[in-house]
């Protein structure tokens, strides 16, 4: 299953080696907890998915960026609508998971789960197989996934910090080029919020804090690999991809 990252990563690479300018407009959904809602910003404009919208548009006015993120939820709110889950644990959030994340269509999807799993105490199999799940499905639907890293969150127990650990490692490594870091440099040696990004709720970061986070998902140069992804871009020496269905049916061997 983890070779269907390898495809993306190799294209992420080219496009941002070559330094593409791409101007084509795309739409691009995202799905998240708090820090994606905006919380922790002194005011909607200084999220970082605000910030975000605002930087895309500025390349085409006609982009597309809904933010179908919620405050609270996890990874199991964002499972498809037809996911049974183990007892105690929550249903499908309906309108906010990744089926209405696929409803509406989008080229890429964001998913951006900070800590949540962690504080409920959700194993590390159950949030790699709830990420799989969902990133599965839109792959299946020929949309591009990027994935973000948790986030650091003051007074966390010693296991929880470690299962945030573990879970940035596996994201970093099992989604490859489709990772976005929203940890280094936020967090202290003991995984708190390093305080001049502290939003002072031990949860959410603030406005330095989403800029940061906002320059990391510029930096993925996104545009430019939903370009690529649409043209003939030579990933190797033996591969042309010449449309995002031939690179999704490439990506599911």
């Amino acid at each position: 299953m983890k070779n269907y990252i390898i495809l993306p990563v190799l294209l992420l690479l080219y496009s941002k080696i070559n330094s593409q300018t791409c101007t084509r407009p795309f739409h691009i959904v995202i799905l998240g907890s708090s820090t994606a809602a905006g919380n922790g910003a002194t005011d909607k404009t200084k999220s970082w998915v605000y910030l975000y919208t605002q930087y895309v548009q500025g390349i085409d006015s006609n982009y597309i960026v809904n933010d179908l993120a919620v405050a609270g939820t996890t990874t199991y709110d964002a499972q498809p609508n037809d996911y049974v889950p183990p007892l105690n644990r929550p249903h499908p959030l309906y309108g906010h998971n990744i089926s209405a994340a696929i409803a509406l269509h989008p080229d890429a999807i964001i998913i951006c789960y900070a800590s949540n799993d962690a504080a409920n105490n959700y194993s590390i199999k159950e949030q790699e197989n709830n990420f799989r799940r969902i990133t599965e499905r839109a792959v299946n639907h020929h949309i591009l996934v990027w994935v973000a890293t948790p986030q650091p969150r003051n007074n966390f127990n010693a296991l929880q910090v470690k299962h945030q650990k573990v879970m940035y490692d596996w994201i970093m490594e099992h989604y490859g080029g489709n990772a976005i870091d929203f940890h280094t440099g936020l967090a202290t040696e003991k995984d708190s919020i390093i305080e001049k990004y502290s939003a002072g709720d031990g949860i959410h970061v603030n406005n330095l804090g989403h800029k940061k986070i906002y320059n990391r998902v510029v930096k993925e140069s996104i545009p430019d690999s939903l370009c690529a992804v649409q043209s003939f871009v030579p990933i190797t020496e033996n591969f042309m991809i010449k449309s995002k269905e031939t690179l999704v049916a490439l990506i599911k061997r």
